[in-house]
């Protein structure tokens, strides 16, 4: 075939594909994303079942997804230092960034300082917001919203609404009478 002739069926099948997302779910994405299953690609990192996993997203090391989680585009999870967990039902928004690592000592003692590391676990039914930062050693409780933008540095308990950076309690997610109500201090 015809370097001109696969060029020509290549945009055919994506411009198929782009009409396809738009019609379907109002989507317009990056070409990787029409090329690359989201449900394939959790599937191959041996997630639980129904999560998924944008193309974009890096996922690197010892990194252990629950069922039913959404990891969204352009986030970075860095389990090569340590593992990471996330439990069932969470929501990893875009531009999250999860790190098992810290390098910083070692840049400034030009190399005599070891990487400073630690696991990473983020409990069930909490929900990451978009271009948050989580670092090493941290534990992030169950039914937890993160709010967008925090930085992640200090454990989160249980029931938690957290946000700032540095991320800081600032409520609590109360059930009452098959109702979420989101408490702030």
């Amino acid at each position: 075939m015809k370097q001109e002739d696969f060029n020509k069926m290549l945009d055919r099948y994506l411009e198929e594909k782009r009409e396809k997302m738009k019609t379907q779910w109002n989507r317009i994405l990056p070409t990787n994303e029409l090329l690359f299953d989201r449900w394939e690609k959790a599937k191959m990192l041996k997630t639980d079942e129904n999560s998924s996993v944008y193309d974009t997203s890096v996922i690197m090391g010892d990194v252990k997804i629950g069922r039913n989680v959404w990891v969204g585009p352009f986030t970075v999870i860095e389990g090569i230092n340590g593992n990471i967990e996330i439990g069932d039902n969470c929501n990893i928004s875009s531009g999250v960034q999860i790190f098992t690592h810290d390098s910083v000592k070692r840049v400034l003692s030009g190399g005599k300082e070891e990487l400073e590391t630690g696991d990473v676990y983020i409990g069930r039914n909490t929900y990451i917001g978009g271009l948050t930062i989580i670092t090493k050693g941290v534990s992030i409780g169950n039914y937890c919203v993160i709010g967008a933008n925090s930085l992640v540095n200090k454990d989160i308990p249980d029931y938690s609404i957290a946000f700032g950076n540095p991320a800081k309690v600032k409520g609590r997610v109360d059930f009452k009478d098959g109702n979420i109500n989101f408490v702030y201090f």
